[in-house]
């Protein structure tokens, strides 16, 4: 049987540019990106955010895009920081609703707190979101965490499943007179009936926290259906640098909870000139879209889309 790693293979750096950085040079990326999917209209709606340099403002700007080719957007809606009193806007997730209507959920870190949280925005059409109309479904607090960030959501007519990054839960490892460092982020799913209330978080996808290439980050950023269970796509890295740099990895999983990262010798997908992080991938019908932040050769990041036909 062929590796999903192999049949699902393509080149990034032949992607088309569907979004361009705010400016030249490391730190000015677009990306952040979810993509979600109306069936029934055959809409794609493509959330992305726009970052500055940290000295520069870092996440200011959002938007939401439709496209019915998953290749082509056009924006219909945005908002800045100031909208969220965030200092900093990150992933967020437009998704229709099984009522008909639309939801963004979006991450941010609230302005003056460090802590990273999650809100939704609700409206008919995405053109009427209103981020004063926006309420918390995840905050870090109650559930003992420093963060909880970079949401995806799936609905099914089971509710809500909504995958978050979160604090590891391993620290660092005292081995006689050395210190090991530990890793830095894991992957949560939070489940709910209505997509507004999440009692509970489990941990779903955690870094080794050794030293290879994803020893110290797990972050998943996609889930398709494969075979008789999902594959998904995640971030890994080796370092805090590596939170602005991560690699692509790719899991197996049976059930969306279990995960088996499947070897494929290194990153699976990497630039010349850096990292591809947050692979979004979404199938369908026989066609599978990757969209993905890619480093540029002055260091900034563009956002791109490869189609792979199964």
């Amino acid at each position: 049987m062929t590796s999903p790693a192999v049949a699902l293979a393509f080149d990034p750096s032949e992607g088309t540019v569907i979004r361009t950085p705010p400016g030249a040079g490391y730190g000015f990326w677009v990306g952040g990106h979810k993509v979600g999917f109306d069936a029934d209209s055959g809409t794609f709606a493509l959330f992305y955010r726009e970052r500055t340099p940290l000295e520069h403002g870092r996440g200011g700007r959002c938007a939401v895009a439709l496209g019915t080719d998953g290749i082509g957007f056009t924006e219909v809606w945005s908002a800045d920081k100031s909208e969220f009193a965030a200092s900093s806007i990150e992933v967020g997730h437009c998704i229709p609703t099984p009522e008909g209507r639309w939801r963004l959920y979006v991450s941010y870190e609230r302005a003056g707190t460090g802590l990273w949280r999650i809100d939704v925005i609700e409206a008919d059409t995405p053109e009427q979101l209103d981020a004063q109309s926006r309420r918390t479904v995840l905050q870090p607090t109650e559930y003992g965490l420093e963060f909880i960030k970079d949401p995806f959501v799936y609905v099914d007519e089971g509710g809500y499943h909504l995958y978050a990054a979160v604090p590891a839960r391993q620290g660092p490892q005292v081995i006689g007179d050395r210190v090991q460092a530990g890793p830095l982020d894991a992957t949560v799913l939070a489940a709910s009936e209505d997509g507004l209330i999440f009692p509970t978080i489990q941990y779903v996808f955690e870094a080794p926290g050794d030293n290879s290439w994803h020893g110290r980050r797990a972050r998943l950023s996609s889930l398709i259906p494969w075979e008789d269970g999902y594959l998904a796509t995640w971030d890994g890295g080796r370092t805090f640098y590596d939170n602005y740099e991560e690699w692509c990895g790719l899991a197996l999983s049976p059930d969306g909870k279990k995960f088996e990262r499947i070897d494929t010798g290194g990153p699976w997908l990497v630039s010349p000139h850096g990292s591809v992080r947050y692979v979004y991938a979404l199938r369908v019908g026989d066609r599978v879209f990757f969209y993905y932040e890619y480093a540029r050769v002055d260091g900034s990041h563009d956002l791109r889309v490869s189609v792979v036909n199964l």
